[in-house]
């Protein structure tokens, strides 16, 4: 019985042109945090030396003004509704699957909509409270490290962060992105190359870019030193340094953007039969 009502809950997702519009809104908002990521490093790299290329970091810069709060509002809006949507999909999702894969595609879910659920108290916070509300990763860091066991805790996190950008990487270069995709942007060839160079490119830089980060969490867990963590700019420089460190950031940026980009190409050529089963 609980099986023939998810089901059914599974079926009535897929086809609700409520869920389908909501989750294109969605995209756009995570596209579009991906660009301002994007922006924020490459202007860090010109000269600016304000923000950070992290999430929340970017997010910071449109805190500092009635309509930027305005749009954070809006950002939590489409990020809660992807958090229900991932959740949906965790709970009733991937049932053309079964086993221990149908499991394991469920339990990302659960980290995606960890990661939406993160965005969404992180522009809330900022729309409520403006740039105040923003902490560093390093401070962050700092406390996890202040923890009992905490290099380990910051050991585990850079693991994983590191894994995902693995995951994300060889996703992006076998180009199973496409299976989100309607039959219109997959056969259609003007369509298709743009967008397979979208995703390919954003997915392979955003994986390298997570990558990145884990080792520097591990570096700073073995060295108990949190002022070695950091964002995408700090790793970067940290890691590499100099000249090489600047052009690292302005590539792996200019990837981040073009997964943005792939996201906003997502929420247009959204396949529905893929809301709760990529």
């Amino acid at each position: 019985m609980a099986g023939t009502t998810a089901k059914q809950a599974d079926r009535t997702a897929r086809h609700s042109d409520t869920v389908s519009w909501g989750v294109r809104v969605g995209l756009v908002c995570y596209g579009l945090v991906h660009l301002l990521v994007a922006f924020v490093a490459i202007r860090l790299i010109l000269g600016s030396n304000s923000g950070s290329a992290t999430g929340k970091g970017a997010l910071a810069q449109l805190a500092r003004d009635t309509a930027g709060r305005v749009t954070l509002g809006a950002l939590a809006v489409g990020f809660a509704v992807l958090v229900v949507w991932q959740l949906a999909a965790a709970a009733i999702g991937y049932r053309d699957h079964d086993g221990l894969r149908r499991h394991l595609l469920r339990l990302g879910a659960l980290g995606r909509a960890a990661v939406f659920g993160y965005l969404a108290g992180a522009t809330s916070s900022l729309a409520i409270a403006g740039r105040s509300a923003s902490s560093s990763p390093d401070s962050t860091t700092a406390k996890l490290m202040s923890l009992p066991a905490g290099p380990w805790l910051v050991a585990l996190v850079g693991a994983t962060i590191a894994g995902v950008g693995i995951g994300l990487a060889i996703f992006g270069w076998q180009k199973r992105f496409l299976e989100q995709l309607d039959e219109r942007a997959r056969r259609d060839g003007g369509r298709r190359i743009p967008v397979v160079v979208l995703g390919r490119f954003g997915y392979v830089a955003k994986g390298v870019a997570f990558v990145v980060v884990g080792v520097l969490l591990g570096w700073a867990a073995w060295t108990h030193d949190p002022q070695k963590s950091g964002g995408l700019d700090q790793a970067l420089m940290r890691l590499l340094g100099g000249s090489l460190g600047k052009v690292a950031i302005v590539v792996i940026a200019v990837g981040v953007g073009c997964f943005g980009l792939f996201m906003l190409a997502r929420a247009r050529h959204l396949e529905r039969d893929a809301l709760t089963g990529e």
